[in-house]
């Protein structure tokens, strides 16, 4: 999986190995050798000089339960484009992530950031410029 989407030249192929993985992976459906195939087949797609794979990426793990960290952390700083539904939907954002992301982000990533759910009261404060809390 992992050798066939360095070698594809198609970036809509390589979109749809990452989807395809990436749905098996959140629904659980992989056993462990393939789970482990599979974040190799992210940590790849991560640096795809197409914006879409990586979008498709994105929106494809945003609900996932478990990623390891180096991950989460990529597509959370991504391009706004890549990052805002992740940053918009993941539970697995870490406050402080977002925190930094509210501060300097772009407004996209700020906007999706205030789509969240839940929001942390330090990140809400700096997204709709309430005043901090000594």
């Amino acid at each position: 999986m992992v050798l066939q989407f360095a070698q594809e030249h198609s970036w809509t192929e390589r979109a749809k190995t990452v989807e395809r993985a990436a749905t098996l992976y959140v629904d659980g459906a992989l056993d462990p050798d393939a789970r482990m195939a599979a974040l190799d087949l992210f940590r790849l797609a991560l640096y795809d000089g197409e914006p879409l794979v990586r979008r498709v990426l994105a929106e494809s793990i945003k609900h996932a339960r478990e990623l390891p960290r180096d991950i989460v952390r990529t597509l959370a700083s991504d391009a706004p484009e890549v990052s805002a539904p992740f940053l918009a939907s993941s539970p697995l954002i870490a406050d402080e992530d977002l925190l930094a992301i509210a501060q300097g982000g772009v407004s996209a990533q700020r906007a999706a950031i205030a789509r969240r759910l839940t929001l942390p009261s330090r990140v809400a404060r700096i997204l709709f410029g309430q005043p901090a809390v000594a």
